[in-house]
């Protein structure tokens, strides 16, 4: 039995012991397992998983450092990646280019000498910059003229003033759902169907759709001097006003609704905005549960409520 089997397996018959709790077994077609998709809650029955329908899902996205972690459908797999995670990785590339750390690749940019400026690509080896223009993104004759002027310089002894804009595109906002989406999936890989399956959790499966046009209120916060490489889940208890499931991957910190239905996720984000600082960082001290980093799907909601 491979990995993706395994946690069908693993996972559907919580998924209809959750079901059959609530009243609502009716509602799958057969009695054969069924598994949720967490984001779009369809089901899908095993044969998903050899059609290859069901997907291994990595928390956070594979090229932020993400490690395989559950299943979800092919569908909001391949369109997050596409919608959200794509951007996550150009801003997370942006910060650490501006950090002066090494990015993996280089970034489009615009260079200007003495009111020349061609288009090219910037990178930051973590050991100095490498510019370079780009051939087919200039006419012959701005390159040519980009070159005298730095040359120019140089026969006069100068350091040409060169200065460069980055001009990679990206939207905060898509990166943003990215991390929630991250945030939200860890939440279910740890605590199981019991958690996600409820009212208080939809209005951030909205937000996750692809094309989505909801918009989530504030409910994630940013600080640069956090280890990028920290993993953590807490349930908070106090103060109330932070009653929730906070999720921590590197410098982001995701605030989701917590077990107790205690306060909207509109509310949630009030006490946060309180808190936050104009650089985004939430300085907060909070008391709670820190639960165990999952690698795989754990479930410990369901397991606890047989």
């Amino acid at each position: 039995m491979d990995k993706r089997e395994r946690w069908f397996s693993e996972g559907a018959p919580l998924f209809r012991q959750l079901l059959a709790r609530n009243g609502l077994a009716g509602r799958l077609p057969t009695e054969d397992p069924y598994y949720l998709c967490p984001c779009c809650l369809y089901v899908f029955p095993f044969e998903s998983v050899a059609a290859q329908i069901l997907t291994i899902e990595h928390v956070p996205p594979k090229a932020l450092g993400g490690k395989e972690m559950l299943l979800t459908c092919k569908r909001c797999n391949n369109d997050a990646g596409r919608d959200f995670d794509s951007h996550a990785q150009k801003r997370s590339e942006f910060h650490k280019m501006m950090a002066g750390e090494g990015t993996k690749r280089p970034m489009r940019a615009t260079f200007e000498v003495d009111g020349i400026q061609i288009k090219g690509e910037a990178q930051n080896t973590g050991n100095g910059w490498l510019l370079q223009g780009v051939t087919k993104q200039n006419r012959p004759e701005m390159l040519d003229a980009h070159e005298s002027a730095l040359r120019a310089a140089s026969d006069r002894g100068e350091t040409a003033k060169l200065k460069f804009t980055i001009r990679e595109r990206f939207s905060p906002r898509h990166a943003d759902i990215s991390w929630v989406r991250s945030a939200y999936l860890a939440a279910f890989s740890a605590l199981g169907w019991s958690y996600i399956y409820r009212s208080a959790l939809d209005p951030i499966r909205e937000q996750i759709k692809p094309g989505s046009s909801a918009t989530l209120p504030s409910i994630i916060g940013f600080n640069r001097s956090h280890n990028a490489d920290i993993r953590q889940i807490m349930i908070v208890q106090e103060p109330e006003e932070l009653s929730s499931v906070v999720v921590r991957i590197g410098h982001y910190t995701v605030f989701l609704p917590d077990l107790w239905n205690t306060r909207t996720l509109e509310e949630l984000a009030q006490s946060i905005s309180k808190l936050r600082a104009e650089d985004g960082a939430v300085p907060l001290s909070m008391n709670g549960k820190i639960v165990p980093w999952p690698t795989k799907p754990m479930y410990a909601l369901d397991t606890l409520n047989p």
